[in-house]
């Protein structure tokens, strides 16, 4: 059930004027990092909910993505507080789920904080998640976060963008692979690479990919500018 509803959700990334600069804990990935287990009253909260969570799961585990499926289902509605509340709770259950920290990327996509999308998308990575439309996501978002940045560190991310690129190519899903040669060809183009971003847009519609009209036709300015 999660990787469906993900399947749905990575085909993209919404944009709404909703903060997480927010002074409530629970509207905070990881509850903005507090020592919960430090604050008596939190400690009880958290163990009564775990218990509770445990019984009608049967594990933490199994109830750790109950409450993910749930954040999906309120981000997938447009309901970004809830879906952050679910994604915590699910954290606090197991924090070793990498949807959790998909979840928690999406949301930060939603803000535009395009670096800290990168920080957990790399958690979710790392924490097992590869599927293709994540890593074309994981790879798109890099590419922002380096418009951000300078120098060395940009050619960096932008490596690190071609990299994700590369391995998110590789699905044996058709429509998956045409969905990363067009992030991937989005991409190039925000690394001013115009003649890989055509080859990649390409590839995208050889594959029966659906092709962004604007920005194929923003793509054949910048290319007629270039010669």
């Amino acid at each position: 059930m999660i990787k469906q509803l993900f399947l749905k959700i990575s085909l993209f990334l919404l944009y709404t004027s909703s903060s997480l600069a927010s002074t409530d804990s629970s509207l905070l990935p990881m509850y903005g990092g507090e020592d919960r287990k430090n604050n008596p009253e939190f400690l009880k909260k958290d163990n009564e909910f775990i218990l509770k969570s445990t019984q009608s799961f049967s594990s933490r585990e199994h109830a750790a993505e109950g409450y993910v499926e749930r954040g999906f289902e309120m981000y997938s509605q447009g309901k970004f507080d809830d879906a952050m509340q679910r994604f915590n709770q699910a954290w606090l259950l197991n924090p070793d789920n990498a949807y959790i920290y998909l979840g928690y990327g999406l949301l930060y996509n939603n803000e535009k904080k395009t670096c800290m999308a990168v920080a957990m998308f790399m958690q979710a990575h790392k924490k097992g998640l590869n599927e293709s439309g994540f890593l074309s996501d994981y790879a798109y978002t890099t590419t922002n976060c380096a418009l951000t940045k300078e120098n060395q560190l940009q050619k960096e991310l932008f490596s690190d963008a071609n990299d994700l690129h590369t391995q998110s190519s590789q699905s044996p899903n058709k429509a998956l692979q045409a969905y990363a040669y067009h992030s991937w060809a989005k991409s190039y183009f925000l690394q001013n690479d115009f003649s890989n971003s055509q080859k990649m847009l390409e590839q995208s519609k050889s594959l029966g990919g659906n092709t962004d009209i604007q920005f194929e036709h923003s793509l054949k300015e910048r290319l007629r500018e270039s010669k």
